[in-house]
């Protein structure tokens, strides 16, 4: 009789990153201080990737949920403060902040039962929403809502004020 051993091949990170059904923070170890330095332009890179398979209908806002990094460094001093999962994992339920990353060719377009007022937001603005509004989905590895013009709140020019 012999004893087989199954082996088993470490998977492919990159097949990962599309089967992951949960969402999860946007960075990684590898880009954590990417992140760190300019959200913004971190969260409109990884949705560049994606940009040409996707086009937004009727005046919906795609917006890339804002996530506190993993670890905040204590100024004037080399320390850290290293953040549990659990307050990252607010950003889904509690996050209220997103990046616009794509908009709708309706979007923030008067019409006969709603004026804007010329309030307009752009690709790359910070939006506060009802934590109620939109519906949650994943592009690549951005946690993302999606919302209608009428849903969101205010832009604002910091995420980090939002709480």
């Amino acid at each position: 009789m012999s004893l087989i051993t199954p082996t088993f091949a470490r998977p492919n990170n990159a097949l990962l990153g599309t089967m992951h059904q949960a969402p999860r923070p946007p960075y990684c170890d590898d880009d954590i201080e990417d992140y760190k330095a300019d959200p913004k332009g971190f969260l409109l890179d990884k949705f560049e990737l994606h940009r040409n398979s996707i086009r937004v209908f009727h005046n919906w806002i795609i917006t890339a949920t804002y996530y506190l990094p993993d670890q905040l460094d204590v100024e004037g001093t080399d320390r850290k403060l290293i953040l549990p999962d659990k307050v990252l994992d607010e950003a889904l339920w509690q996050g209220k902040v997103g990046l616009v990353v794509a908009m709708g060719p309706l979007a923030f377009k008067d019409d006969e039962h709603i004026k804007f007022a010329g309030q307009q937001l752009s690709v790359g603005d910070w939006v506060m929403y009802d934590i109620m509004e939109g519906r949650q989905f994943t592009i690549g590895r951005l946690h993302c809502r999606r919302l209608k013009d009428t849903q969101v709140v205010m832009q604002v020019e910091d995420p980090r004020l939002i709480y």
